[in-house]
């Protein structure tokens, strides 16, 4: 006991490592003596090893992301097919349920020719998957359940880049202050920030423009709100601002004049405005006058209700 701590700490007593390795991906084949010429029935079989993986899913506690199936067809032939989902499964007819709209979506369909002599099927991603505690309804989790199950679907038919869904990001400049990610992906959730209710306008806009759209300024005043601009071939006048809101730039990634979603390039002098018509909008100077622009340009970034 001491003897052999004091030969570790004085490195004469030998210590192999013991590395942590991950388990292995569930994998299941079968094989026939005659090949299938049934598409149905191949499916079938396949319904019966899918339940067979949710089996050993749920011995390690888990629940399939990514499921892997392939049909070989006996001339050599062979069809992969693999679908995802936004949350761990492990429910057999929901899996076979994705696999069916996969092959519904094939441009050219799943011929078994002479015939399948082997399947096989692979979980290649798998995750923690704990049993949930349903309420007396069942409400709560029945919604994830059939909206994560909606999106699987949609993502199938459309592709996995169609179907998004926002996630904020930490970042003070509005245009970046969240991301368009695949709804498949399910990252860890971030909370959304949220603007406490005071009664006063709101400090930003429903209806945010990226990029920011470049408008005409024709009665600007040094460091301070236009007082006439033009906009998709409009021309407004400004009656009422409030202002300026600075929003410095991230010097770590800025871009001389960039606006686009790898810098801001300067400074940017926001103003809520409303035009004679009522109508409020969101603009911004983009740069200080002298000392980063010689002349500025202005942006209308966004659109008040």
């Amino acid at each position: 006991g001491a003897v052999d701590a004091l030969h570790r700490l004085l490195g004469l007593g030998k210590r192999p490592l013991a590395p942590r390795r991950p388990r292995p991906a569930i994998r299941i084949e079968r094989r026939f003596a005659e090949p299938m010429g049934s598409t149905p029935h191949a499916l079938a079989v396949l319904s019966d090893m899918i339940a067979q993986a949710g089996e050993r899913l749920a011995e390690r506690g888990q629940g399939g992301r990514r499921f892997e199936a392939v049909f070989f067809r006996s001339d050599g032939l062979a069809f992969p097919l693999r679908v995802e989902t936004s949350m761990p499964v492990r429910d057999a007819p929901a899996i076979l349920r994705l696999i069916e709209e996969k092959i519904d979506g094939l441009s050219d369909p799943l011929d078994p020719g002479f015939g399948f002599d082997m399947l096989r099927l692979t979980v290649p991603r798998a995750e923690p998957m704990a049993p949930t505690q349903l309420a007396l309804e069942g409400g709560e989790a029945r919604r994830e359940e059939g909206t994560a199950a909606l999106i699987d679907r949609l993502s199938i038919r459309a592709g996995r880049m169609q179907v998004q869904r926002l996630h904020p990001r930490d970042s003070h400049i509005p245009e970046q202050a969240q991301l368009a990610l695949p709804a498949m992906d399910n990252p860890a959730p971030a909370p959304w920030p949220r603007q406490e209710a005071s009664g006063d306008p709101p400090m930003r806009p429903l209806h945010l423009f990226d990029p920011p759209q470049p408008i005409d300024v024709m009665a600007e005043v040094p460091d301070g709100p236009p007082h006439r601009f033009r906009w998709r071939r409009a021309l407004h006048d400004v009656i009422r601002y409030e202002g300026p809101e600075r929003i410095a730039p991230q010097w770590w990634t800025a871009k001389d004049g960039a606006l686009d979603g790898e810098g801001t390039g300067h400074t940017r002098d926001y103003y809520r405005v409303e035009d004679a018509r009522g109508r409020r909008y969101w603009i911004f100077r983009h740069g200080l006058y002298g000392t980063e622009a010689a002349h500025p340009g202005w942006y209308l970034h966004g659109l008040f209700a």
